[in-house]
C-alpha cells in the first residue's frame, strides 16, 4: 500500500492548520470502474517544529498556539477541472477522532480512497489543500468552501486558484498543492501501481508586530502628550490569491482597500496597521514626569488575553497582514501620536535589498528592491515583519511571567531600532527604523 503524504507545514514554522470533522463528500466522475492494485491512502499532518504557530487574526509572540480550525482536501481533474473528490476536517484540535493522532512534532489523520473513490489510472489530477479558521472569520471565499463539497458530476469546476476577501482585517490562512515538476497536477499510474504524494501548506498572509519600551511620553517641545503608538503602510490590500505555491517571496494579495484610513509625516495616504493607546498600558500616564513611559510609571498589560504576559513597563500589538506590492518610496512608519497629530515617527527600512521576489498571478505586480532603496518593499506572503523581539509563547515565558530573553524595541534610543524580517517565518534578518 502507498500513501498520498499532504504535510500541513511551513519551512520552519508552526503551521497551525485546522481543524478536522469527518464530513466528507465523494463527486462523481471518479472512476467507479477503475481499480488499482494499491491502496490510495492520505495522510494529513500538521507539523509543530518551532516558529510561529497560528492565530486568528492576531497573535502575541513568535511562537503562538494553534487555533485555525479546518482543513479542507479537493482533489480535481486537470483535464476539465471537475472536481472528483472532497474531504473536510474539522476540530483539528479538539475531537477525538481515533484516526487523528499527536506524534512528538505532528497532529496527522489517515484516510483511504476506496473502490468507487479511487481516482483513474492514466488520468492526471490536482490535490489541493486549504487550513482556515471557521469561528468569526471575516474572509468570503471564492469558490466557496462549501460549494467544494458539492456533487460536481462534471458541471462544477476548480481551476485551482481560491481567493479570500476580508471586509475589515486580515486572518491566518494556510493552502498549499504538490510542489516542483508536479505543480500543474500528477498523473495516477496503471498497473496496479501506487503513489505518494506530499503537499506543504504555508501561511498566505503576512505578520507584523511591535513591541516597544521606553515610549517617549512628549513632544519635542514637552506640550503635547503622546497617546498612542501607530504602524502605517503605504498600501492595503483585502484578498488573498491561494495559488502558485512553488514561488517564493511571492505577493499573492490583490484588491485595494476604498479609502485610506491613515496618513505618513509628509501627508501622503496610507493605512493603519495597528495602534497602540498608550494609556490602556500606562493607567496614570508619565507620573514621575521624565518625559518617558516606562516600568518607574504604574504600568498594567494592555491586553487582557488569559496567559499572555510581557515585560514591565512595554507595550505590544501584532496584526496579520494581505500581502502587497511595493507602490511608494515608504512602505511602513511608526508613529507617535498625541490625538490625531503625530509628535514623533520613525520610517522603516530594510538591512538589505528583497531579491528574486515574484508575483502570483492576478495579484498586485511584485518589485525586486534594486537596493537605491531599501525603505520602499514589498510585503510577502508567509513572512513576519517586526519590530522588538518576543520569542516565547502567548505566555511570554513560562508561569505567567514574560520571557527573560524579551526584548522590545527602545524608542528613547536616538532614531535607529531594529526590525526584523522573517522569510517563511524562519530565520530573522534585521530591518531598521530611522
Amino acid at each position: 500500500m502507498k500513501k498520498i503524504q499532504l504535510f500541513g507545514c511551513a519551512a520552519l514554522s508552526v503551521l497551525a492548520l485546522a481543524s478536522c470533522s469527518n464530513d466528507e463528500t465523494v463527486l462523481s466522475g471518479n472512476g467507479a470502474n477503475q481499480t488499482l492494485g494499491d491502496s490510495q491512502v492520505f495522510q494529513v499532518a500538521v507539523t509543530n517544529e518551532g516558529g510561529l504557530g497560528t492565530r486568528a487574526t492576531d497573535f502575541y509572540s513568535e511562537t503562538t498556539p494553534q487555533s485555525i480550525d479546518a482543513v479542507k482536501l479537493v482533489i480535481y481533474n486537470t483535464t476539465d477541472n471537475s472536481v472528483v473528490y472532497s474531504k473536510t476536517y474539522n476540530s483539528w484540535n479538539t475531537d477525538a477522532v481515533s484516526s487523528i493522532v499527536t506524534g512528538e512534532n505532528a497532529r496527522q489523520v489517515t484516510f483511504e480512497l476506496k473502490g468507487d473513490e479511487k481516482l483513474v489510472a492514466g488520468q492526471t489530477y490536482k490535490a489541493y489543500a486549504i487550513g482556515y479558521n471557521t469561528s468569526e472569520s471575516k474572509y468570503t471565499y471564492t469558490p466557496a468552501l462549501t460549494t467544494l463539497d458539492e456533487p460536481g458530476e462534471g458541471e462544477f469546476t476548480f481551476g485551482g486558484a481560491l481567493t479570500a476577501k476580508t471586509s475589515d482585517v486580515a486572518e491566518e490562512i494556510f493552502a498549499g498543492a504538490i510542489e516542483g515538476a508536479e505543480a500543474d497536477g500528477f498523473q495516477v499510474p496503471g498497473d496496479g501501481q501506487g503513489f505518494t504524494k506530499t503537499i506543504l501548506l504555508k501561511r498566505q498572509v503576512a505578520g507584523t508586530f511591535g513591541y516597544f519600551k521606553n515610549i517617549p511620553a512628549v513632544d519635542a517641545t514637552g506640550t503635547k502628550t503622546a497617546t498612542a503608538l501607530r504602524l502605517v503602510a503605504s498600501g492595503k490590500n483585502m484578498e488573498v490569491i491561494m495559488d502558485e505555491f512553488q514561488k517564493g517571496n511571492a505577493v499573492n494579495g490583490k484588491t485595494d482597500a476604498t479609502a485610506a484610513d491613515a496618513a505618513f509625516f509628509d501627508g501622503t495616504d496610507a493605512y493603519e496597521v495597528y495602534s497602540i493607546t498608550l494609556t490602556d498600558w500606562f493607567t496614570n500616564g508619565d507620573e514621575n514626569e521624565d518625559g518617558v513611559l516606562n516600568d518607574e510609571d504604574t504600568w498594567t498589560a494592555g491586553i487582557a488575553k488569559e496567559g499572555v504576559s510581557f515585560k514591565d513597563g512595554s507595550v505590544f500589538a501584532g496584526k496579520f497582514l494581505v500581502p502587497f506590492a511595493k507602490s511608494a518610496d515608504n512602505t511602513m512608519q511608526l508613529q507617535l501620536m498625541a490625538g490625531n497629530e503625530i509628535i514623533k515617527y520613525w520610517n522603516v527600512r530594510l538591512p538589505q535589498a528583497q531579491s528574486d521576489v515574484t508575483t502570483v498571478t492576478g495579484a498586485d505586480e511584485a518589485q525586486t528592491e534594486d537596493g537605491s532603496n531599501l525603505y520602499g518593499f514589498n510585503v510577502l506572503r508567509n513572512h513576519l515583519y517586526t519590530l522588538g523581539s518576543r520569542g516565547a509563547g502567548d505566555d511570554g515565558g513560562e508561569g505567567g511571567e514574560p520571557d527573560p530573553d524579551d526584548d522590545p524595541s527602545d524608542l528613547s534610543k536616538g532614531q535607529s531600532l531594529i526590525i526584523k524580517v522573517s522569510a517563511e517565518w524562519d530565520a530573522m534578518s534585521d530591518m531598521v527604523l530611522d
